[in-house]
């Protein structure tokens, strides 16, 4: 039972870290605005200058880089 419980604790430490660096490189991904015809006010963060700029998703085929706030972008983002 303890060897379980050991095992359980580990792969979710492991995903958690998988989860933050998949974070962290979705902050370096050029902002991509998909194939579709939608217009969502999305922002995606720009590394080289520090913040986020505000674009339009089409609402498919986009990345991981693609907030839909500014706050949400720089809480994300910001300092990484």
């Amino acid at each position: 039972m303890k060897t379980l419980i050991l095992f359980l604790c580990v792969v979710v430490l492991s995903a958690t870290f998988v989860a933050a660096d998949d974070k962290e490189k979705n902050c370096v991904d050029p902002p991509k605005t998909g194939m579709c015809r939608a217009a969502f006010p999305s922002w995606n963060y720009d590394a080289k200058t520090g913040k986020c700029n505000k674009f339009t998703y089409g609402g498919c085929q986009g990345n991981g880089n693609r907030y839909s706030s500014e706050q949400e972008c720089l809480d994300n983002c910001k300092g990484k």
